[in-house]
C-alpha cells in the first residue's frame, strides 16, 4: 500500500453503474457487487466528497476520538451486517487530510498519519485482511477541493471567489493558501477557519464489497438490470454544512498550564572553588501555548556576596531568553527538548586582595534538556538541562590598594600600571566556547488557561 499526496480534480459526481454496484441506503459509503464483477467502481473525487464518511481529528492530533459518531456506526451497525451477509471486502478507497491552518510541512505529516489511523481502525473489527486488498489511499495535505464542495453545498456567499482562487492555483496548495489568507484582509480566512476547517480535519473512506451468488438474494437489496442512476444520498450528518449562523457549544476540558515558574537548584546552592558557597536567586518564567511544540522562557539570576574582611566578592546579574522545542507537544511539553538562548551578564568577582575581576559579557548557544512530572496533576516538574555555546566578556582585573605605589588606602583599584591618561575601562577580552550552563530545575505552574473545544 502506498500513500501519496495530491490535489483533487473537479470531475462530475457520476455514480457507478447501478446494474453492477449497489449503494447501501444506510451506508452511502459502501458499494456492493456480485462476486463475478472484477472491476472496481469508479470513485471520482467529486463522488468521493459526497458519499465518503470517516473520522474527525482534533487540531494537530492523529489519534482517534472515542466519541466520534463513525466508530459506533462502523463497529456496531455496519460490520455485524457485513458478517451476517457474508460480504467480502474487495477494495478500499481512503483519504486523509489536514485543515489548512497549520504549517504546510506539518500538515503533510498529519494527513499521512490520519490515513494510516483510519486504515488501522477499519481492519481492527472486520476480521478480513485489509492489508492484502487493493487500496486507493491518498493523503491530501490541505483539502481545498473539499472546502470548495462544502461551500457550494452550503450556498456560501463567497463560494465563487474561493472556487476561483483554487482553480487559478492549478492544484498548488501553498499558493492557494497564501491567496485565501490575503482575501478580504484575512477576514474570509478567519471565517473559513471557524465554519469549515473542522470538517476538513478528517480521514474518509469508501468501501467496495462483493457477495457470493449463493448468498443472494439479500433482503436489503436486489441486483437488477436497471441502468437508471441512483439518487445521491444525503451528506453524512457529521459534516458541518451551516446555512446560517450557528450556536457554538463550548466543551471545557481540564485546565492547562500557561505560565510556570522555575528555579535552578545549582544556582540556588552554588559552590565556587576558591570562594566557597555563593547561593543566589534564580527565577525563570516559561510560557506554554495551547498547542504546538514551542515555548518561551525568560530567566534572571542574582548573586550578591560581599566579604570585605577577606576581599571575597561574588556579585552577578544574568538575564537569559530561550526558545524551546519539545518533541512531545500538543499541550504536554514533557520529555526531551532542544532550545536556543541569548544571555547578558554583569559581574564583579573577587577571590582575594590581589585577584578580582569586573566586567560585562554576553553569549548565545543551544540548550538540551529533559522534563518529567513529579506529581499526578503535572503541576510540579523536574528538569535536567545543559547549555553549550559561546560567551564573550570584556573586563578589568582589580586589586586592594594602589597598584602604582603599593599603598593600602582602603580602596580598590583597577590592576593597571600604564599611564593614567591612556587608561580605558575594559582593557581585557575573553571568549569561551563549550559548556556554558547546567541545571537541576524545579518547575511549578502558576497561571492556567482553560482548554476549550468549539463544536458546531
Amino acid at each position: 500500500m502506498a500513500f501519496f499526496c495530491s490535489g483533487q480534480s473537479s470531475a462530475l459526481a457520476q455514480m457507478p453503474d447501478s446494474s453492477l454496484y449497489k449503494q447501501l441506503p444506510k451506508y452511502p459509503f459502501v458499494f456492493v457487487s456480485d462476486s463475478i464483477v472484477t472491476s472496481p467502481p469508479v470513485i471520482t473525487d467529486s463522488l468521493f466528497d459526497i458519499v465518503a464518511r470517516g473520522i474527525r481529528f482534533r487540531v494537530n492530533r492523529t489519534e482517534l476520538l472515542n466519541d466520534d459518531p463513525f466508530i459506533p456506526l462502523y463497529n456496531d451497525s455496519l460490520v455485524p451486517w457485513l458478517k451476517q451477509n457474508n460480504l467480502v471486502l474487495r477494495e478500499v478507497f481512503v483519504r486523509g487530510a489536514a485543515s489548512p491552518e497549520g504549517p504546510y510541512d506539518n500538515n503533510v505529516r498529519l494527513s499521512r498519519e490520519r490515513t494510516k489511523r483510519l486504515i488501522e481502525f477499519l481492519s481492527s473489527n472486520l476480521d478480513q485482511p485489509i492489508a492484502d486488498r487493493p487500496m486507493n489511499a491518498k493523503c491530501v495535505t490541505e483539502d481545498y477541493a473539499y472546502l470548495v464542495k462544502l461551500m457550494e453545498l452550503a450556498g456560501d456567499a463567497e463560494y465563487e471567489r474561493v472556487k476561483a482562487i483554487w482553480e487559478q492555483s492549478h492544484g498548488d496548495e501553498r499558493l492557494c493558501k497564501r491567496k485565501l489568507m490575503a482575501l478580504n484582509g484575512g477576514r474570509t480566512w478567519k471565517r473559513l477557519l471557524e465554519v469549515y476547517f473542522p470538517s476538513l480535519r478528517q480521514s474518509r473512506v469508501v468501501l467496495w464489497f462483493a457477495v457470493s451468488p449463493k448468498h443472494l438474494p439479500i433482503s436489503a437489496y436486489q441486483f437488477t438490470a436497471k441502468t437508471e442512476e441512483l439518487d445521491i444520498p444525503d451528506l453524512p450528518t457529521f459534516i458541518s454544512l451551516p446555512t446560517a449562523p450557528t450556536t457554538e457549544v463550548v466543551k471545557e476540558y481540564a485546565r492547562r498550564h500557561m505560565i510556570a515558574a522555575r528555579t535552578n537548584l545549582l544556582h540556588d546552592f552554588l559552590y565556587v572553588p576558591q570562594f566557597g558557597f555563593a547561593s543566589g536567586g534564580n527565577i525563570q518564567l516559561e510560557y506554554y501555548p495551547l498547542l504546538g511544540h514551542y515555548t518561551f522562557n525568560a530567566g534572571f539570576t542574582f548573586h550578591n556576596h560581599r566579604h570585605w574582611s577577606t576581599h571575597k566578592f561574588f556579585q552577578m546579574r544574568d538575564a537569559q531568553l530561550e526558545l524551546r522545542r519539545y518533541f512531545q507537544g500538543d499541550g504536554a511539553f514533557l520529555g526531551p527538548y532542544v532550545g536556543t538562548y541569548l544571555e547578558g551578564t554583569v559581574y564583579g568577582i573577587g577571590f582575594s586582595a590581589t585577584k578580582g575581576w569586573e566586567g560585562e559579557g554576553g553569549g548565545a548557544g543551544l540548550s538540551l534538556g529533559y522534563t518529567c512530572n513529579l506529581n499526578k496533576k503535572g503541576s510540579l516538574r523536574l528538569e535536567l538541562s545543559m547549555s553549550v555555546g559561546a560567551f564573550i566578556t570584556r573586563y578589568d582585573p582589580y586589586v586592594w590598594g594602589n597598584p602604582i605605589n603599593g599603598t593600602i588606602d582602603g580602596r580598590y583599584y583597577y590592576d593597571y600600571l600604564g599611564s593614567t591618561s591612556k587608561f580605558r575601562e575594559r582593557n581585557h577580552r575573553f571568549m569561551w566556547w563549550g559548556p556554558t550552563n547546567a541545571g537541576i530545575h524545579l518547575t511549578y505552574d502558576i497561571i492556567y488557561r482553560k482548554k476549550k473545544e468549539v463544536m458546531k
